[in-house]
C-alpha cells in the first residue's frame, strides 16, 4: 500500500484528530485478535533466528553498496519480505547526487630530496581487502564524502582530536595552524572526549579546521581508543586476532557538499607513523598539553606526537578529486495497518548502505529488521493484528547525509505530523557485548520494559539489568532526521565494549567473517536486539494508552540546569531564574499527567471500554504523540539540524547534554544568543506545561 493510500486508510477510519473513533470498531479490533498478550510475548520470543540472520549478514556484505549502489540490495529486501508475508511492501526511490571515489592522494614529501622526494606514500586502501562477490561491485579505496576538492601541498601539524579546544590549545602554545594539513585523531567512540563531554563527529573536526584557518586534514584511528586490545598486549591484528589492523582506514562522510569545505582524506594509523614520526623534534610534545592530549597510542612505533609545524622541507601532498554524478538511492516500506488507531504510527528503521561490507554498522541492523519483519508477519499469521499502524523502513543513503529517509519524512511529514508516536532506529544490533540506547526520555520507560524481558546473551540477567537503565540523551544514524522534527525516537543495539574485539568501523574488515569470529560469536546478539525491537513495538502498537513518560524529561531538564548552573560566572552574563522556574513547574504537571495516564489504563483494563473512556483513551494519546513537538524551536523549520532545543544531533556512539543550542552559545561566549536560546526554551516548555493541562 502506498503512503498515499494508507492517507486515505487513517482519513476513512478515524478521521483527524478530534473525531471520535466508533466504540463499535474499537470492539471489532479488540475481538478479532486471537492472540493473547502472553501468547504474543511468547511467539515473539521465540520466531527469531540466528541462522536467518546470518543469511541476512551474508548477503548485505557480499559486495559493495555505497549510497548509489543499494537497489539489488532493495528488491532483494521487498522479495525477502513479500515472502515472509508481511503486508503492503514497497520500494520507493529518491534522486541524489552522489560521491564515490576517483582521484586521490596522501603523500608525505621531503622537497630537500632532489631525485626522489618521496618520503611515504598512502595505499588508501586496507591490505589484502575482501573480493566482491560474484556480479557484485568491489569495495572501495577509501575517501571521505564531500570533502573539499582540491591538490594542496603544505607543511602539517598534528591536533589531537582536531577539536576546538585543541586548536585553541595549540594557538595559546604559538603554534603557527593557519594554511597547514591537520592530521588528527579519529573521534569514533573516544573515551577521552567522553569523559570532558566533546561529542564530535568528523564532519564537526571539518567545521572547526575551516574554521581556524587549516588548508586540509588527515584522519587516522589511534590504537588509543582500544582500550587493552592492543598488539603490545599481546593480541594479533584482525584476520588472525582481535586487534586493530595497522591499514584499517575509517571512511564516512565529513558533512555537506558546499563549495568552502577544505580537502579531507582517511588514513590509516600505519599511514600516520611516518607522517607523525617526521615531526619528532618539532614543537611541543603532547605531553606537555592537558590531560585531553595524553595517551597517543603509537609509541611503541617511534611516534612522539610532537604536534609541529614540520619544517618546510616536510610536506603533504593531498589530492581529493571524487566522482560527482547523479544517481539514486533506494527505500523499502513495510506497513502493517492498525485495526483501532491507525492513525497512530510507529516506524522501524535501519540503514543498508555501508563504506564496506558493513557486518556491523549498519547490516548488523538490517538482519535484525528482517527477522523482525518475519517475526511480526508470523504474529499476523496466526491472528494478531496491531492497534496502531507499523512501518518497516530499510534506508538508503544514511552514511551521506540520510538522503534516503531525509526527503521519505519531508516528503510525508504533513501526514506524519500529529500522527508519528515513535521512531525506533537500530544501527548497530550487534557488534559487541555492550548495550547503548539513547533518544527521547518519553521513551525510556517503554525501552526499560522492553529490555526487562530479554535475556543478555551468555548471563543469568536480562539486558535491563546489565544495562543499567541508562536511556542517554541522543539519536544515532536515521533518526537524527526524525529527531530534527522533534518525533520521539530511540536508537539501541549492542557496540564493542571494553574489553571485546576492536570494531573495524567504517573500514573494508567490517566483513561476515569478522562479525562470525569475534563481533558476534553465534549471532546472540543480534538476536537480543530484534527481541527488544519486537518487545517495544509491539508494546508501543498494542496498548491501548501509549506506554509513555512525560516525567522522564523532569529529571533531563533538571539535571541540565544544574550542569549549566556549574558553568563558571555563568551567573554573571546569564540569568536561569526563568528557566529554573519554568522547570520547576513542569516537574508536577508531568507527574499528574502521567498518573492520569496510568489510571485511565486501569480503567481500560478492568472496566467495557465505552465512547467517553474511548475519547479520553485518544486525548492522552494525542498529548504523549505530540508532546515532543513543543520542545522544537519556533523559530528553525522542522528538519534543521538544530531544530530540537533539549536534544542536539548525535551519531550512535555519542550521547548529549540538554540544551545543546544554548550551551553553544554559552561556549561561544554569545550572551545575546544564549538569553535567546534561554527564553526560547522557557516559552516551549510554559507551552508544555499548558498543553499537559
Amino acid at each position: 500500500m502506498s503512503w498515499a493510500g494508507l492517507t486515505t486508510l487513517f482519513l476513512a477510519v478515524s478521521g483527524v484528530y478530534g473525531s471520535r473513533l466508533d466504540i463499535s470498531s474499537f470492539q471489532e479490533c479488540k475481538s478479532r485478535q486471537n492472540l493473547s498478550s502472553t501468547a504474543l510475548q511468547d511467539l515473539l520470543q521465540t520466531v527469531p533466528d540466528a541462522d536467518r540472520i546470518r543469511e541476512s549478514v551474508r548477503y548485505y556484505t557480499n559486495g559493495s553498496h555505497l549510497p548509489g549502489q543499494g537497489l539489488q540490495q532493495a528488491l532483494w529486501t521487498k522479495e525477502l519480505w513479500d515472502a515472509i508475508g508481511l503486508p503492503n511492501t514497497s520500494v520507493k526511490s529518491y534522486s541524489a547526487n552522489l560521491t564515490f571515489p576517483k582521484e586521490h592522494r596522501v603523500a608525505l614529501l621531503d622537497t630537500a630530496r632532489e631525485e626522489d622526494p618521496v618520503v611515504y606514500e598512502a595505499p588508501l586502501i586496507e591490505d589484502n581487502p575482501p573480493k566482491a562477490g560474484d556480479g557484485q561491485p568491489s569495495f572501495i579505496p577509501a575517501f571521505f564524502a564531500c570533502a573539499g576538492v582540491g591538490n594542496i601541498t603544505a607543511q602539517y601539524i598534528f591536533a589531537n582530536y582536531g577539536t576546538q579546544e585543541d586548536y585553541d590549545d595549540l594557538v595559546r602554545a604559538n603554534v603557527n595552524i593557519t594554511g597547514k594539513i591537520a592530521v588528527v585523531k579519529s573521534t569514533y567512540e573516544s573515551a577521552v572526549l567522553k569523559k570532558y563531554n566533546l561529542p564530535y563527529h568528523r564532519a564537526r573536526q571539518e567545521a572547526v579546521a575551516i574554521q581556524m584557518g587549516l588548508a586540509g586534514m588527515l584522519i587516522y584511528p589511534d590504537p588509543q581508543m582500544d582500550d587493552d586490545i592492543i598488539v603490545e598486549n599481546g593480541y594479533q591484528p584482525f584476520p588472525d586476532g582481535p586487534a586493530r589492523p595497522p591499514s584499517l582506514i575509517e571512511r564516512g562522510s565529513v558533512g555537506k557538499c558546499t563549495s568552502d569545505q577544505i580537502p579531507a582524506i582517511p588514513i590509516s594509523y600505519a599511514d600516520a607513523i611516518p607522517i607523525l614520526r617526521a615531526l619528532k623534534g618539532h614543537g611541543p610534545l603532547a605531553t606537555d598539553f592537558n590531560d585531553r592530549w595524553q595517551g597517543g597510542g603509537l609509541t611503541s612505533h617511534g611516534v612522539t606526537y610532537n604536534v609541529g609545524p614540520s619544517p618546510e622541507n616536510v610536506v603533504l601532498n593531498v589530492i581529493n578529486n571524487p566522482q560527482n554524478q547523479a544517481g539514486s538511492v533506494h527505500d523499502v516500506i513495510g506497513t502493517i495497518p492498525g485495526c483501532a488507531f491507525p492513525d497512530e504510527v510507529i516506524i522501524l528503521g535501519n540503514h543498508r548502505d555501508a563504506w564496506g561490507p558493513g557486518a556491523g554498522d549498519g547490516n548488523s541492523g538490517s538482519a535484525a529488521l528482517n527477522e523482525v519483519a518475519r517475526s511480526l508477519a508470523t504474529a499476523l499469521k496466526n491472528g494478531w493484528q496491531p492497534l496502531r499502524t507499523i512501518i518497516l523502513a530499510s534506508w538508503e543513503g544514511e552514511e551521506v547525509g540520510q538522503i534516503g529517509s531525509r526527503p521519505w519524512m519531508s516528503e510525508n511529514n504533513s501526514q506524519m505530523n500529529s500522527s508519528l508516536a515513535a521512531y525506533l532506529n537500530v544501527v548497530v544490533a550487534g557488534a559487541g557485548t555492550k548495550f547503548h540506547a539513547q533518544g527521547s526520555p518519553l521513551l525510556a520507560q517503554a525501552m526499560h520494559n522492553a529490555t526487562g524481558q530479554v535475556q543478555a546473551p551468555s548471563t543469568e540477567q536480562t539486558v535491563l539489568e546489565a544495562w543499567g537503565n541508562e536511556l542517554g540523551l541522543g539519536s544515532g544514524g536515521d533518526s537524527m532526521v526524525f529527531l530534527e522534527y522533534a518525533y520521539s525516537v530511540v536508537d539501541f543495539g549492542f557496540s564493542r565494549g571494553p574489553k571485546d574485539p576492536v570494531f573495524p568501523y567504517h573500514s573494508l574488515f567490517d566483513t561476515y567473517s569478522w562479525m562470525e569470529q569475534y563481533g558476534d560469536i553465534g549471532f546472540a546478539h543480534h538476536v537480543a536486539t530484534t527481541k527488544i525491537w519486537l518487545q517495544l513495538v509491539t508494546s508501543l502498537a498494542n496498548e491501548a494508552i501509549l506506554p509513555y513518560r512525560v516525567q522522564g524529561y523532569a529529571s533531563v531538564l533538571q539535571d541540565g540546569l544544574e550542569s549549566l548552573s556549574s558553568i563558571a560566572n555563568l551567573s554573571a552574563h546569564l540569568d536561569l531564574t526563568s528557566l529554573k522556574a519554568v522547570i520547576e513547574d513542569f516537574a508536577p504537571a508531568s507527574a499528574k499527567f502521567d498518573a492520569y495516564s496510568d489510571s485511565l489504563a486501569d480503567q481500560v483494563q478492568q472496566q467495557p471500554v465505552d465512547d467517553s473512556l474511548l475519547a479520553q483513551v485518544r486525548s492522552v494519546n494525542h498529548i504523549y504523540t505530540n508532546f515532543e513537538r513543543l520542545l522544537g524551536d519556533p523559530d528553525l523549520p522542522g528538519g534543521d539540524a538544530n531544530y530540537h532545543l533539549i536534544i542536539g544531533p548525535a551519531p550512535y556512539y555519542f550521547q548529549t547534554n540538554a540544551f545543546p543550542g544554548l550551551r553553544t552559545a554559552i561556549a561561544a561566549e554569545n550572551w545575546t544568543l544564549a538569553a535567546t536560546y534561554r527564553d526560547k526554551i522557557v516559552n516551549q516548555l510554559s507551552r508544555a506545561v499548558t498543553f499537559l493541562g
